[in-house]
């Protein structure tokens, strides 16, 4: 405001010495030229020589210079505070949210009533403090899945095995075999963990090459009808005639694929249907699973590629698998150029789909 002010005053200043250095050489000139020359003999005595209507004149002017200064002064005081205020204030706002933000309050905001530059920086502090909250929420989610799933099977095998050492239980075929489960299950979460870590650093290795969707998706029917037979599911393919190549990496595809079948099959009540589609939709091949399964609500339809998310909140082996399956998914597709999406209506059903690039040379 300071500023501002300043250099409003510096100009009026500046014009008013003009305006009368202007006025008053004209006004000489004028006095020239009407015959009074002969008393500007000695210019510098003008002023005393001057008719009683020119003094009057030149006060007037003056005076009007000085009135149009001051009323200039008035509004450009008027205009700083205004500026500076408006500038000021929401930047104070936002350096207290800030400050909020920084002690740990992620529920600061600040409020956007303009459309300007500075409305501009206040809806994006208030989106990166939406996104700080929801990585704060899905980083604590994070930590109690892992604390979770390592903490059951770890439990188990400690169990088993004090009983094995006190002599209470008696390590036979089927006990090594249980054992031999939960091992095999926290490698497989250990597995999917590290995936996902190299995945979001970009750091796992894609490799890309031809790709044969329809073939792709034969080979993950055949491997997945002896678990959908076990609840008479049946599973459909359903494809574009003439559908294209794309260049993909093939291991990643299939397990892609795989594990939404596997989550299809998990969700779907006895006797039900999935079928496995692909089309090309432009650049695209979109690979969708939709089932007949008892759908997922709308709260919970936008947090399903979460990592540990459930739509069952009941944490157990027949429901839940390792709550990373639909993650890796999400990674997977990122890695491709593509991405993912889930449509469902409670009751009924879940379509989710994954878009990959046709060709990424």
């Amino acid at each position: 405001m300071v500023t501002f002010f300043v250099t409003t005053v510096a100009v009026i200043v500046g014009l008013i010495l003009v305006v009368n250095y202007q006025v008053s050489e004209n006004f000489n000139s004028y006095l020239y030229m009407s015959g009074m020359h002969g008393m500007m003999m000695n210019h510098g005595k003008m002023a005393s020589m001057m008719g009683s209507p020119e003094k009057q004149f030149m006060i007037s002017l003056k005076q009007s210079l000085l009135l149009a200064a001051g009323g200039m002064l008035l509004i450009g005081a008027g205009v700083s505070y205004y500026l500076a205020r408006n500038i000021a204030t929401p930047v104070i706002d936002l350096n207290r949210a800030v400050n909020a933000v920084a002690a740990g309050n992620l529920d600061a905001t600040v409020s956007v009533e303009r459309q300007d530059e500075v409305g501009q920086l206040a809806m994006a502090f208030n989106a990166m403090t939406v996104k700080l909250k929801s990585n704060t929420v899905l980083r604590q989610r994070f930590l109690a899945g892992i604390a979770h799933e390592l903490r059951t099977p770890l439990t188990i095998l400690k169990a088993n095995l004090e009983g094995i050492a006190d002599g209470v239980i008696t390590p036979n075929v089927e006990q090594m075999s249980s054992l031999t489960e939960e091992v095999d299950r926290l490698t497989k979460l250990v597995g999917e963990l590290r995936d996902l870590s190299l995945l979001e650093a970009g750091q796992l290795q894609v490799e890309f090459a031809l790709l044969d969707i329809a073939q792709l998706l034969r080979e993950i029917v055949g491997k997945s009808k002896p678990l959908a037979s076990e609840k008479c599911i049946s599973l459909r393919i359903k494809t574009d005639d003439r559908l294209p190549l794309i260049w993909a990496d093939g291991d990643m595809v299939n397990q892609m694929v795989y594990n939404l079948v596997l989550n299809a099959i998990k969700y779907t009540p006895d006797g039900g249907q999935i079928t496995i589609g692909a089309t090309a939709e432009n650049d695209m091949i979109k690979i969708a699973v939709t089932d007949t399964g008892i759908g997922i609500a709308v709260e919970d339809l936008e947090h399903v590629f979460d990592y540990f998310y459930r739509v069952d909140p009941a944490r157990t082996k027949a429901s839940g698998g390792t709550g990373l399956g639909l993650a890796l998914v999400k990674q997977m597709a990122l890695a491709h150029g593509g991405k993912v999406k889930a449509e469902s209506t409670l009751g009924q059903g879940s379509t989710f789909s994954v878009l990959l690039p046709i060709d990424l040379h």
